[in-house]
């Protein structure tokens, strides 16, 4: 260690303390926590006096709503509403120490009117009342009577109009809306109900395309539109359903079915007039439909050619609006003929071995099918069958139902025409 080192440190040390440069240090040093115990000292006392300050003031709070009490005893008990008074409110000032005022918030101040002395209808003037915290009292007040008006409570029902907006492709079309509740019941002051014409619900459907189902909120008007918002006027229901249908048109055939498949391209020719027909509908329902059956065609019922008028029938939510309401249909046979067959084979079915007769021991019936198959009907390819398994109890003659039958070879071509029985007796 250089002993001579420690001697020169102290020896600078002491030249700087004695020197200029040291004392302005020092002097800044110490004025800068003078200055932070002059402020601390300033907050301490500005809280002191804030908090210990006796001196009475004024603070002014706006925008106070005034409050009716005993509203509901008028509207339960006389059955009346209010038609005014229920909107108001008032500047109140408030007189206090400062200390009890800067710990007065706006929500610990109150006013309101009573309604305990409303005993009918008409106009009443009353005067404005304050609930205040302790320590304070109320000063000024901007208001202080506010006149009400109470009226008879009724019951009336008013339409409900649905109103749009939307954007819809050129190919459909917007439909009638479809509500779930038609009119509206609303509760309230006689003379503020005579004002309503009507309610009204909005909707923005946007880009349609497809039918919506939609739930939009009522709204009151009068009769210029101009929505009526008296708290005391009450709906029964605040929102109604509303289906709002999309329609589309398409082009579609008529057609016909045969009950038993025994027409065909090769031996009749159906025309119907008019042959087609537009419809309206749902585009998703429009889409599985490629035509229209307007009637069954029983071919063992029909002995020659036909022409008959058929109502045109639709599904319920599909629309003919081609402006008729009924086609022409006609049959005319070719390639087939029909000719009578006398037939003795007859096979009765007896399950409850009754003691029968039959009136006959054989029945003419008549075929419609080609020359050719129909030369091939003989008692062989053709069987007559009566079932009396129903007669269990019967008794006398009854005439019973007769099922023709022909060969599987020629069956489908070769078919009867018209509806057969026997008279059968039991005994």
């Amino acid at each position: 260690m250089n002993p001579f080192k420690k001697s020169s440190d102290d020896y600078q040390k002491h030249i700087a303390e004695n020197s200029g440069d040291y004392q302005v240090k020092s002097a800044k040093h110490e004025n800068l926590i003078a200055k932070i115990l002059c402020v601390l000292a300033a907050v301490v006392l500005w809280f002191y006096v804030t908090i210990t300050d006796s001196t009475t003031d004024e603070k002014t709070f706006t925008g106070i709503s005034v409050d009716i009490r005993n509203l509901d005893r008028i509207e339960e008990t006389l059955g009346l509403s209010l038609i005014s008074g229920y909107d108001y409110t008032v500047d109140i000032t408030v007189r206090g120490t400062r200390s009890e005022l800067n710990r007065l918030d706006i929500d610990d101040i109150s006013a309101y009117i009573d309604a305990k002395d409303i005993s009918a209808a008409g106009e009443y003037t009353l005067p404005i009342r304050t609930s205040l915290p302790n320590g304070v009292t109320t000063g000024n007040l901007s208001v202080n009577y506010i006149t009400i008006y109470v009226d008879k409570r009724t019951t009336i029902s008013v339409p409900i109009e649905v109103l749009t907006s939307q954007t819809i492709e050129s190919d459909y079309t917007l439909g009638t809306p479809e509500l779930n509740i038609e009119t509206v019941n609303v509760t309230g002051p006689e003379e503020e109900l005579a004002k309503i014409d009507h309610a009204v619900a909005y909707f923005d459907l946007g880009r349609v395309s497809k039918t919506l189902l939609s739930t939009g909120k009522l709204v009151l008007v009068d009769q210029n539109n101009v929505e009526i918002t008296n708290p005391y006027v009450k709906l029964q229901t605040t929102e109604v359903t509303v289906k709002f249908p999309v329609y589309t048109f398409k082009d579609v055939p008529l057609t016909v079915e045969y009950k038993y498949g025994y027409y065909n391209d090769s031996n009749v020719t159906v025309t119907i007039e008019p042959s087609a027909i537009r419809i309206k509908g749902d585009p998703d329902v429009l889409a599985d439909i490629d035509s229209i059956v307007i009637t069954s065609l029983d071919e063992k019922k029909i002995t020659d050619d036909l022409t008959q008028d058929v109502t045109i029938m639709l599904p319920d939510d599909i629309e003919n609006v081609s402006g008729v309401s009924s086609a022409t249909v006609t049959v005319t046979h070719k390639n087939t003929e029909t000719r009578e067959i006398e037939i003795t084979n007859i096979s009765v079915l007896n399950p409850n071995n009754l003691d029968y007769t039959l009136a006959s021991d054989s029945i003419t019936v008549c075929f419609r099918g080609t020359r050719t198959l129909l030369s091939f009907l003989n008692s062989n390819t053709v069987t007559a069958t009566i079932d009396l398994g129903y007669l269990n109890n019967a008794s006398g003659t009854v005439s019973v139902p007769v099922t023709i039958s022909v060969a599987s070879a020629i069956a489908g071509n070769v078919y009867e025409i018209g509806e057969y029985q026997m008279d059968v007796t039991i005994n």
